[in-house]
């Protein structure tokens, strides 16, 4: 039997800092602070399955949320779907190695914010999360540390004395514990979601390939004239092992009906969504 474990809903969006129309959650794609459109497999993956937690889950709302906190959760639930989990086509021509990756993906955000004195996403690192003993993985661990010891390195911006006192601030609040309960809660959230299984990495990978696929032959911007977004469902069965159902959401529903998506499915174009089976979950 399988049961519901997580709704994501994702909608069009186009992306004001490119111009591309693409998918971002619903609960973020209007915020002052949004963050960007994805439409290929490997963003999809990250909305539904590593950052659909802003403004949806308990320890990242106000404050907490959209804020360079949320991401390295995110980060960290990336580097168990590929470390432990072993999702190989998550990352592209993965040259560092996962650890790098985790590290550097919001590295670069707290470096802006300290160097020059200015951050998209907060004027603080901000963490809500409850206090987490080590991962055990000595990489993951290591590359924690590695990410505090460049932090320390970062000089303050030299600009105006407002800029200054801000990047002294933000870097106050960049302290090792915030780093490592982070980026261990989201290790830990995603291992709670998808258990280390083989048939997992399997149904994990293929999402991937599957929405890489789709996206290249179907045009977010086609796409948004019709329908409104993308609402995915993940089950878990009693031995869990996770499946998924993704929907399109029609824009005029009492013109066409909703486009069901599953991962049996096998081909699926726009002009033929009216015609897509259902399964069981239905």
């Amino acid at each position: 039997m399988k049961r519901l474990i997580k709704k994501v809903e994702l909608v069009f969006f186009n992306d004001d800092a490119n111009g591309m129309w693409g998918l971002a959650h619903k609960s973020t794609h209007d915020d002052n602070s949004a963050f960007n459109a994805f439409w290929n497999g490997t963003g999809i993956f990250h909305d539904v399955f590593e950052h659909s937690h802003e403004k949806e889950h308990k320890y990242f709302q106000g404050d907490y949320a959209m804020n360079v906190g949320g991401e390295m959760a995110a980060m960290g639930s990336m580097f168990y779907y590929i470390d432990e989990l072993g999702i190989s086509n998550r990352l592209r021509n993965n040259y560092h190695g996962n650890g790098v990756v985790m590290r550097e993906s919001t590295l670069s955000d707290v470096q802006e914010a300290i160097s020059s004195g200015y951050c998209n996403y907060g004027y603080t690192l901000e963490s809500n999360v409850p206090k987490q003993r080590p991962i055990d993985n000595g990489e993951f661990e290591y590359q924690l540390g590695e990410y505090y010891n460049q932090v320390k390195k970062f000089e303050v911006s030299d600009n105006s004395e407002q800029e200054t006192e801000f990047s002294k601030g933000y870097k106050e609040s960049v302290t090792f514990r915030k780093i490592a309960d982070l980026h261990r809660y989201g290790y830990r959230m995603a291992e709670r979601l998808v258990p280390n299984k083989y048939d997992n990495r399997t149904t994990l990978s293929t999402f991937i390939a599957f929405w890489n696929d789709f996206t290249q032959k179907n045009e977010a911007e086609t796409l948004q004239n019709d329908f409104d977004g993308l609402t995915f469902y993940l089950y878990k069965d009693e031995n869990g092992f996770v499946s998924w159902k993704a929907i399109l959401e029609a824009r005029y529903p009492m013109d066409c009906n909703n486009a069901v998506i599953t991962e049996n499915t096998k081909h699926f174009s726009v002009e033929d969504y009216w015609n897509i089976p259902s399964e069981d979950e239905n």
